[in-house]
């Protein structure tokens, strides 16, 4: 089930839409007044989707959206505002907002935009994880590299041979190239 929260200042507004949110099946994790509220509310529970009011004393909710977003506090974030300004718009999308809702928020128009910001949120993280492993995987690659190259030298023998033994020492330890490769340049290190 995807988990909501509600962040606006005026508590009539928050119980409107928390009811409407919860007919569309959807779990309200919590609702919060102001931005600090709101950032304290999504360390605690990481919602799948944030509705933000962006207008609220002290801490507006695009400096509470920005903080929730930097910190991946929660999947995504959906702006709730009165005004259609552009100037808002443009700075929602600098800081990453999945979607903007103009007030007052109609129980139709809710269940889309939560539904794209949750699947944008989805691509985002597996863009995210790719981009960790490809990352991951280059470093290995630099390491076993090193690792090979230095063998060879020390050894006298080719870079196709070094990358044999490392290799099979991988294997027999049943342990990754990168982890033996790693060992050994260590080893190397202090020796």
């Amino acid at each position: 089930m995807i988990s909501v929260a509600v962040i606006d200042d005026e508590p009539i507004t928050r119980m409107d839409i928390a009811g409407m949110l919860k007919d569309l099946g959807y779990s309200v994790v919590g609702e919060a007044g102001d931005g600090f509220d709101a950032v304290a509310l999504c360390r605690a529970k990481h919602p799948d989707v944030v509705l933000m009011d962006v207008k609220m004393p002290v801490f507006d909710g695009l400096s509470a959206s920005k903080v929730i977003l930097d910190e991946d506090l929660a999947g995504s974030v959906v702006l709730l505002t009165a005004f259609s300004d552009e100037e808002i718009v443009e700075k929602a999308s600098r800081i990453g907002v999945s979607g903007y809702l103009v007030k007052p928020v109609e129980q139709q128009r809710l269940r889309p935009v939560i539904e794209v910001a949750v699947a944008q949120s989805r691509r985002l993280r597996e863009s995210r994880k790719e981009t960790e492993d490809a990352n991951r995987r280059l470093e290995e690659s630099k390491l076993i590299a090193r690792a090979q190259s230095l063998y060879a030298k020390k050894e006298g023998v080719s870079e196709s041979e070094s990358y044999q033994v490392l290799r099979k020492t991988a294997m027999d330890k049943r342990l990754p190239l990168a982890v033996i490769a790693k060992a050994y340049l260590e080893q190397e290190e202090q020796a």
